[in-house]
């Protein structure tokens, strides 16, 4: 099974547009391919009722239940949203960058698995770790610091913070180098087998190259994916 999932974060999409020009170019979603929005919070349901074809993710979610805490929202509020919500994205570099330590990414999942929303847990250095020969420490205590307890995410996102959004994407060996880190962390800790996925700077001209890595079971997809004809283009590359 193959995963591709679109993070459309804070952009405003026209879905009735996106979804024609989606469909028009993927006539048919092959059954080994499972395609996931993640949309605002405000068009779950919009996107939902327009794309019934589609699973939705959320980008985010509070360690909260409930009480005094303005402009989040909590797990179970993300559960009654949609039927096709399954996902929930956590950890993501943006989201860590304004304060969610490993810590607080354990809590998020904590709360959605309590509330049977899966977890798509982003992991990635920046470029100055990166270059100073870091990046398996870095990535490991993003990790050991997460799998406690019997957590298990649903899938492991692999974004270098160096490669979101500059349209320069990791090359096939630094991917490969990320996911075998990973690949033997899991291994080590006798973990069950999780989807392996990348993100940063996809494309419909260099995803066949991304996806040539055996260890590689999708992507994880920003800008590419606001346009629905190019997201279509993408997952025929699948």
């Amino acid at each position: 099974m193959k995963y591709l999932i679109a993070n459309w974060k804070m952009n405003s999409i026209d879905i009735e547009e996106w979804q024609n020009r989606f469909n028009k170019t993927l006539k048919l979603i092959k059954k080994d391919i499972e395609i996931i929005v993640c949309p605002n919070y405000l068009d779950i349901i919009k996107c939902s009722q327009q794309a019934p074809n589609l699973i939705m993710a959320a980008q985010d979610v509070s360690i909260h239940d409930d009480g005094p805490f303005t402009g989040q929202i909590s797990a179970y509020q993300l559960s009654r949203s949609s039927e096709q919500l399954k996902y929930c994205l956590v950890g993501h570099s943006e989201v860590r960058f304004k304060g969610d330590s490993n810590s607080i990414v354990k809590k998020k999942s904590q709360k959605l698995e309590g509330c049977n929303i899966n977890s798509i847990l982003c992991v990635g250095e920046d470029e100055s770790i990166l270059n100073k020969g870091e990046r398996e420490k870095f990535l490991l205590n993003q990790l050991d610091s997460y799998f406690q307890d019997g957590l298990c995410p649903k899938f492991i996102a692999y974004e270098p913070i160096w490669a979101i959004g500059t349209g320069i994407p990791a090359d096939k060996k630094n991917i490969d180098d990320a996911l075998k880190i990973i690949s033997i962390f899991l291994k080590e800790k006798k973990l069950k087998k999780i989807p392996l996925l990348y993100g940063g700077s996809v494309s419909s001209k260099n995803v066949e190259e991304i996806m040539s890595s055996d260890i590689l079971s999708g992507c994880l997809v920003g800008n590419a994916s606001l346009d629905g004809e190019e997201f279509a283009r993408i997952a025929k590359k699948f």
